[in-house]
């Protein structure tokens, strides 16, 4: 499994859930359509089933703006669209490569690379 994509530049992981005064989560207006316009994006890339293996994802995301920005907190929004459509779920990620591109006027985008995490030594286990 090999795919290479690019999508809208993701929203940051604080603005994906809000909290109503009775403790109830529920995802933003502002997430639900930045999911919709990565799913339109995806679209053509969708396998019938899909990939069930471990995975290594690298990203590099070209901002909008001159913007600061969490490189860290955007990762969250792409791994959760890519659940159900290219992977079967986030977890199945072993190694993740961010990287911040340069400016990309107007609307930014985040460049996304996976492939299997084949070959990937995983830590090795602590001293005890």
């Amino acid at each position: 499994m090999r795919a290479e994509f690019i999508l809208p530049f993701p929203i940051s992981v604080n603005s994906i859930w809000k909290q109503t005064r009775g403790g109830k989560t529920y995802r933003t207006a502002r997430y639900m359509a930045w999911r919709e316009k990565a799913l339109q994006e995806l679209h053509g890339l969708c396998m019938e089933e899909p990939y069930a293996g471990r995975v290594r994802v690298e990203m590099r995301l070209y901002g909008p703006s001159r913007r600061k920005y969490d490189i860290d907190n955007m990762a969250k929004a792409v791994m959760d669209v890519l659940e159900g459509t290219l992977l079967v779920n986030d977890e199945q990620m072993d190694l993740q490569v961010m990287k911040r591109g340069h400016l990309h006027k107007p609307a930014g985008c985040v460049w996304v690379l996976i492939t299997p995490a084949e070959g990937y030594e995983p830590c090795p286990e602590l001293p005890v």
